[in-house]
């Protein structure tokens, strides 16, 4: 099952960064987290396995210079303490402290987009298309 809520996500920006796949609805901001590193971690072991470079990906778009090891593990690590990631998730949190349980997560009452779209958007994610987003992310 994919997590998706308008709520949470209000745009197409926030669906990509935040969509996870996971069994059941998260309840807490803590949970989801977890999900979005390890949504990070399959995104980085896709695109080696699709012959893509993590790093000079991530050098690209998010204009930083990478040290590290080539582990999918520190790649990961090193992307979801990033500067842009955690202003990223500060948003996420923000959201889920202003989360209306009264108001079914598939509302468009909050903005956002219908299931069938945002199933799209996250079946079409790759890791590029990530750091893509995540570099124009502005916290608004």
């Amino acid at each position: 099952m994919i997590f998706f809520n308008n709520q949470l996500m209000p745009s197409d920006s926030n669906a990509t960064l935040f969509m996870v796949s996971n069994p059941i609805p998260f309840e807490n901001f803590e949970d989801h987290e977890t999900g979005i590193f390890i949504r990070l971690h399959n995104l980085i072991a896709w695109s080696m396995e699709e012959g893509d470079d993590p790093i000079a990906l991530i050098e690209e778009y998010l204009e930083t210079v990478y040290t590290d090891s080539r582990t999918v593990e520190e790649i990961a690590n090193f992307l979801m303490y990033h500067d842009k990631m955690q202003t990223a998730i500060w948003t996420l949190k923000e959201n889920w402290s202003k989360l209306d349980d009264t108001v079914p997560d598939s509302s468009l009452m909050y903005g956002g987009m219908e299931k069938e779209e945002a199933v799209q958007i996250y079946a079409d994610t790759t890791l590029r298309r990530y750091l893509e987003v995540l570099s124009r992310f502005e916290n608004v």
